[in-house]
C-alpha cells in the first residue's frame, strides 16, 4: 500500500504495528543528507515524523556501501573545485581548463537544485592527470595530494555522522540468524528473481528484497522504481515514497 507523508500518521493512529520499524534505501539517505537534492526537504519532513513517533530506522550494509560511493561521486568533485579556487595560478592549462569547467558543471548543477556527482570516468581521468602532475607545493602526484587534504578529511567519518544525526540501525547476519525482524533469510536467488520480473537494478533489488524477507511494515524510499517494485511485489505492508 502507497502511503504519502500526509496519511502516514493517520495510518499509525490506526495500526500502532506501524511504530515496529521500517527500512530506507540509499536514495531516501542521500535526499536527507544533501540539501541540493531534489527531495531534500521531503525526506528531511520524513526522518523528523520518525524520530518524533519513535519508529526505529533500518538498513543494511549494501545501502551503506551504495550511500558512501555517492559521496565519493559528489565530494570529489567539489573537493577538487576548491582546490582549483585554492592553486589555479599553479595549474597547468589542460588541469586549469578541466576544473573550470568542472566548476561551471556543478554550478548549473547546484542552481538546478541537483546534486552533480561525477562518473568513474571523469574521476579516473582526473585522477590520471593530477597523478602525473608536480605542482610547485605539492610535489610528484597531485592527487595524492588532493586526497589527502581535500577528499579524506571530509569523506571518512560522513558515515558516523549519519548514522548519530538520523539514529539508522543496522539489518544484519545477526538479526537475519536470530530471525529478528525476518520471516526468512534473503537470498542472492531472490534478489535476482526481483530484477529478472522488474528491470531494476541489483542495489535496489536487494533493498526491495530485504524488506520482503523482514517483518517490518514500512519501506521508505525517494526512488520511484523502488516505490513500484515494492507496491507490485509486497502489496499486504505499506511503502512511503514522494
Amino acid at each position: 500500500m502507497l502511503l504519502n507523508l500526509n496519511n502516514l500518521s493517520t495510518e499509525i493512529r490506526k495500526n500502532p504495528l506501524l511504530k515496529t520499524g521500517c527500512i530506507i534505501d540509499t536514495n531516501l539517505l542521500f535526499a536527507a543528507w544533501y540539501t541540493a537534492d531534489e527531495f531534500n526537504e521531503w525526506a528531511e519532513e520524513v526522518f523528523e515524523l520518525l524520530h518524533e513517533e519513535q519508529i526505529p530506522i533500518f538498513t543494511n550494509l549494501n545501502v551503506r556501501s551504495e550511500f558512501m560511493d555517492l559521496n565519493r561521486r559528489v565530494m570529489i568533485p567539489e573537493g577538487l573545485v576548491t582546490m582549483y579556487d585554492n592553486l589555479s595560478y599553479n595549474l597547468t592549462s589542460e588541469i586549469e581548463a578541466k576544473l573550470k569547467s568542472l566548476k561551471t558543471i556543478i554550478k548549473n548543477t547546484t542552481d538546478k537544485d541537483r546534486v552533480y556527482k561525477a562518473n568513474d570516468q571523469q574521476i579516473k581521468q582526473l585522477r590520471s592527470l593530477l597523478k602525473e602532475f608536480t605542482h610547485p607545493e605539492f610535489g610528484t602526484n597531485s592527487w595524492a595530494v588532493f586526497c589527502r587534504d581535500y577528499f579524506h578529511p571530509y569523506i571518512k567519518n560522513v558515515w558516523e555522522k549519519v548514522v548519530t544525526t538520523l539514529k539508522i540501525q543496522f539489518l544484519g547476519t545477526r538479526e537475519i540468524d536470530e530471525r529478528k525482524y525476518f520471516i526468512s533469510r534473503p537470498t542472492w536467488n531472490d534478489a535476482t528473481d526481483i530484477m529478472g520480473k522488474t528491470g531494476i537494478g541489483s542495489a535496489d533489488a536487494m533493498i526491495v528484497n530485504l524488506f520482503r524477507n523482514s517483518t517490518l511494515p514500512i519501506m521508505i524510499t525517494a526512488d520511484k522504481d523502488v516505490r513500484d517494485t515494492v507496491v507490485s511485489l509486497i502489496d499486504t505492508r505499506y511503502v512511503l515514497a514522494p
